[in-house]
């Protein structure tokens, strides 16, 4: 009695591992068919921030990345960033984060791209950490009204005046 007790335990506990292996092939083979659903995204993901800042002299900070002039985010949509104020004669970009030139900033596409008393509307800009330092060009000073659209990766300006 007690071998077919053994026999029957053993049958048992070779059929759970049939089972469980023919259960874990079928979970790989159900996987591997997903993976050949790559779902490619175009365009830019948002950059997700709580904070943006811009620095340069044409900006009240001037060049101190320790102490950068914080946007505020917009009541409407969390990734949207607004600065109205003074903007002089200069260069400027935006940051992450402050205190550390190597971390990621918005900047131009393109090297000088200018702010000016011709508004801005929803003119792409780019992520970039290192590489070539560029930056926008303020033409007039004044006061000025700059958005920064980082669901879109757009900026847009307005010219209020003197």
């Amino acid at each position: 009695m007690n071998n077919e007790i053994k026999d029957m335990k053993i049958f048992k506990l070779t059929s759970f591992a049939a089972i469980a292996a023919i259960m874990l092939l079928g979970l790989c083979t159900a996987s591997c068919d997903e993976e050949r659903d790559l779902v490619v995204i175009e365009g830019n993901i948002p950059i997700k921030t709580s904070t943006l800042y811009i620095v340069g002299d044409a900006t009240p900070a001037a060049w101190d990345i320790n102490n950068p002039v914080l946007l505020t985010v917009s009541a409407e949509d969390p990734l949207v960033f607004i600065y109205e104020g003074n903007l002089t004669k200069g260069e400027m970009k935006a940051y992450l984060t402050p205190g550390n030139w190597e971390s990621p900033c918005v900047r131009p596409m393109t090297a000088g791209s200018p702010i000016s008393k011709a508004n801005i509307d929803k003119e792409p800009f780019q992520l970039y950490s290192g590489g070539e330092d560029l930056k926008w060009s303020v033409k007039d000073s004044g006061n000025y009204r700059l958005v920064f659209d980082l669901r879109n990766w757009t900026l847009s300006t307005t010219y209020l005046g003197l």
